[in-house]
């Protein structure tokens, strides 16, 4: 049963507590009551039927500000708590039941035994892998369930989880919350917010619409048109490229690229893993790879891990990115070169830059890499700085990397760069 104090939930809440779904996918707008009615719905279940459940944030900063230091002390009583641990952020229930908080940025963290519940809070933005590859695996022996509730993020793979629960009304429920839905904020207050903000961010923050994110850097960037529908195989008469930016406790992010007769760019796979050691990474590249490379780009700022792959036999032209320039000028010069190819020539009706279906991580940046957002005193300053949010752009950072040195004339003798460093056969 639900605990009536001090929780009363809105209607809309309500309503999908009762939903019986296997899945449940809550689209919703912000002020709608989002954390209040996980923590509520997953202390529901947990009294219902004895087991393991977890909510999952994007961020375990935000799930211990969020629901453990403002929700789980307000809606579960210390009656029917065993134990606790705040520095777990781990529940045991008088019936046996557990909860546990958890954190998507450290996903291998995440990896262990079966849950008989969980709850993906803003999935939007987390990496659809953290759902896909660790947590619906451990519910599958158990055939536990699992709640996605998130604002939009644009077309992403939240969008693509909303289509699905939208047709299928077997496994799936879905739900649309807007600010609207909530009875506790008054007319006036919504009217007011409205009024402020943009269109586009109203549209998306507010009634929780499926649009393209104002604050998108590649606003051009179309799944329709960039996105092929089928795995791509690199052919004969294409130049070969690989590129990689590399990554510690982040991803490192590697590409293979196709350039055709005509100068368009094909990206046909990827690899997208964190905490590879570089013989791990050495293997992953060379198994991929069949064919001649005309080069292979990365980060001269990674000097150790560009020497360690030769000695696995992989090759790496070091590029200098901030010859000439700052780092942040390097960056918006590759954005902007990433943007020419992008855009649709008006002789063909296509792009110059084309996709796999296979890179998901890369699509996946693509919707998802914003501008940094303006504090706001620099509102309508000429001078204010635009640049990227340094997140989730591991893979976009190697496509920008090629792109700008492939087009830039006679940057690189590659004869030199291999007598220089005793190296046959590249």
């Amino acid at each position: 049963m639900l605990i009536e104090h001090p929780y009363k939930p809105t209607p809309k809440q309500a309503e999908i507590h009762k939903c019986d779904k296997r899945f449940i996918v809550i689209n919703a707008g912000r002020r709608v009551g989002k954390s209040t009615y996980c923590v509520n719905e997953v202390l529901k279940r947990a009294i219902e039927k004895k087991g393991r459940y977890w909510i999952v944030s994007p961020t375990y900063r935000q799930t211990k500000s969020i629901y453990w230091r403002a929700l789980v002390g307000k809606y579960i009583p210390k009656e029917i708590i065993k134990r606790s641990s705040e520095s777990e952020l781990y529940i045991e229930f008088v019936n046996g039941s557990t909860l546990e908080l958890k954190g998507a940025d450290n996903a291998d963290s995440l990896r262990g035994a079966g849950l008989d519940g969980v709850i993906l809070d803003e999935y939007a933005f987390m990496k659809p892998f953290v759902w896909e590859e660790i947590l619906q695996p451990m519910i599958v022996e158990s055939g536990g369930w699992a709640i996605f509730i998130s604002t939009p993020r644009g077309f992403n793979h939240f969008f693509d989880l909303a289509e699905i629960a939208r047709k299928d009304g077997g496994n799936y429920a879905y739900y649309h919350l807007t600010t609207h839905d909530n009875p506790h904020i008054p007319p006036k207050e919504i009217d007011r917010i409205k009024s402020e903000v943009s269109k586009e961010t109203w549209a998306q923050e507010y009634m929780a619409e499926f649009t393209k994110n104002a604050g998108l850097v590649y606003q051009d960037f179309d799944l329709k048109i960039h996105v092929l529908p089928e795995t791509i195989q690199p052919k004969p008469e294409w130049i070969k490229y690989r590129s990689i930016d590399f990554g510690q406790t982040n991803p490192t992010a590697v590409l293979w690229i196709g350039v055709d007769l005509e100068g368009s760019i094909y990206v046909y796979d990827e690899i997208y893993r964190a905490g590879l050691r570089t013989s791990e990474l050495a293997h992953l590249i060379l198994a991929a790879s069949q064919e001649y490379y005309a080069g292979t780009y990365g980060d001269s700022a990674a000097a150790q891990s560009i020497k360690d792959l030769e000695e696995h036999g992989v090759y790496v032209m070091p590029v200098k990115k901030t010859t000439g320039a700052s780092r942040e000028d390097y960056v918006k010069a590759g954005i902007e070169k990433v943007k020419e190819y992008l855009k649709v020539q008006a002789g063909t009706g296509k792009p110059k830059l084309f996709i796999s279906p296979k890179c998901q991580h890369l699509i996946d940046e693509f919707l998802s890499y914003e501008w940094q957002t303006l504090k706001k005193e620099q509102e309508g300053d000429k001078n204010k700085p635009e640049n990227p949010k340094k997140v989730d752009d591991h893979a976009l950072d190697a496509l920008r990397m090629f792109i700008y040195e492939y087009t830039q004339p006679k940057k690189y003798v590659v004869e030199e760069y291999v007598a220089s460093n005793e190296i046959t056969g590249y």
